[in-house]
């Protein structure tokens, strides 16, 4: 039973997030020190997991990613509701049901630098709650019902491009110059952010219209799965006016922005300074890997990179670990934070890294591409 019940992990924390978000002003990042310091700590000293346990009851582990849905929306919902000023005597009631505070007075007396706060710590709760398990659930292109819980969790941070680029062009193009998601030697994040961003988008659209004009639909249509996203993520803006007003709207944005740049951060660090040939097979060698325990549990193995590639519509679950296959630094919020804080020192830490795969995991024609 142990086995299924670490996949509660996230949804507790996310729930003791909704607890200190609800107490208002400065314990919001009271909680954010407090997750970092377990995850990073427990990262660096509980050691890896490499089990790859059988599972007799799969629909438990997906039923453990779709409730992070719903626990996700009410964390956000909290954070929008403290950076506004209306009353919402329903929402009041059901959060002091949930949580046991009258939110109407925590917020009270709530300044920029705890709104700041929350943006940071549920932008940054957004990817193991929403973005990880919605990357998960996209990649089951036969279920249906999976797709769109999956899509709904990618509405929170204004990406639902995501779920059609990710999918079908990372995947495919992955270690390619022209892959929008793949770090190059050396280039700093921030200008990978915003060239990522754009490009992702732009690709989304081409899959998205070659599509739609196979199968005859017209292109301003439900039919068309990037505006039914923007819907989506419109309809949490427009609940977020309802709730707190423009400044609700602000915050809901502000944290779907942490949340992407934060997703851009991991989509940094998996592939960086990785080259592929055109035509040849994407291998184990195209992603860095991570065999931390608390990463791997809290990011339901998306650690386990390189066998997410080579097969991506593997459950995760089922993802192994792969002894032959390149590893990161650190945990990942350990190597995100050096990739968001500390670029300088990640690439200098890198290089060594990225000479040992030129050596030891490069085909002849990629280290003929580095070179």
């Amino acid at each position: 039973m142990l086995k299924y019940l670490r996949y509660l992990a996230t949804p507790i924390l996310i729930s003791i997030s909704i607890y200190f978000a609800a107490m208002g002003k400065e314990w919001i990042w009271i909680y954010l020190i407090g997750f970092n310091i377990f995850v990073i700590f427990g990262d660096a000293f509980l050691g890896n997991d490499k089990t790859t346990p059988k599972y007799k009851y799969p629909f438990i582990l997906r039923l453990l990613l779709f409730i992070n849905l719903p626990l996700i929306a009410i964390l956000v919902s909290i954070a929008v509701y403290m950076a506004g000023h209306f009353s919402s005597p329903l929402f009041e009631q059901i959060m002091m049901f949930l949580t046991g505070y009258d939110i109407s007075l925590t917020r009270v007396g709530t300044e920029v630098w705890h709104l700041v706060g929350y943006i940071f710590t549920v932008g940054l709760m957004v990817g193991p709650g929403a973005t990880i398990p919605g990357h998960e659930l996209v990649h089951h292109k036969k279920n249906k019902l999976d797709w769109i819980i999956g899509n709904l969790m990618l509405s929170f941070s204004i990406d639902n491009a995501f779920a059609i680029e990710h999918v079908h062009g990372h995947h495919k193009n992955v270690g390619l110059s022209s892959d929008p998601a793949t770090a190059k030697r050396g280039q700093s994040l921030y200008r990978f952010f915003i060239e990522s961003s754009i490009k992702e988008h732009r690709d989304a659209w081409k899959i998205e219209l070659r599509r739609l004009k196979k199968r005859g639909h017209f292109v301003f249509s439900l039919y068309n799965k990037m505006i039914i996203g923007y819907l989506q993520s419109s309809i949490i803006a427009m609940a977020a006016f309802f709730l707190a007003g423009w400044y609700g709207v602000l915050m809901f944005i502000g944290i779907a922005i942490f949340a992407k740049f934060f997703l851009e951060s991991v989509n940094y660090m998996e592939h960086y300074g990785l080259v592929r040939i055109k035509g040849s097979p994407v291998e184990l060698h195209h992603s860095w890997n991570t065999n931390r325990r608390i990463s791997s549990i809290l990011l339901y193995n998306v650690t386990r990179h390189s066998h997410h590639h080579e097969q991506g519509s593997l459950e995760f679950w089922k993802l192994k670990p792969k002894e032959n296959a390149p590893e990161m630094p650190y945990g990942y919020l350990t190597t995100l934070y050096l990739v968001v804080f500390f670029p300088w020192l990640y690439r200098r830490m890198m290089e060594p890294k990225l000479e040992h795969w030129k050596d030891h995991f490069a085909s002849e024609g990629e280290r003929r591409l580095i070179a």
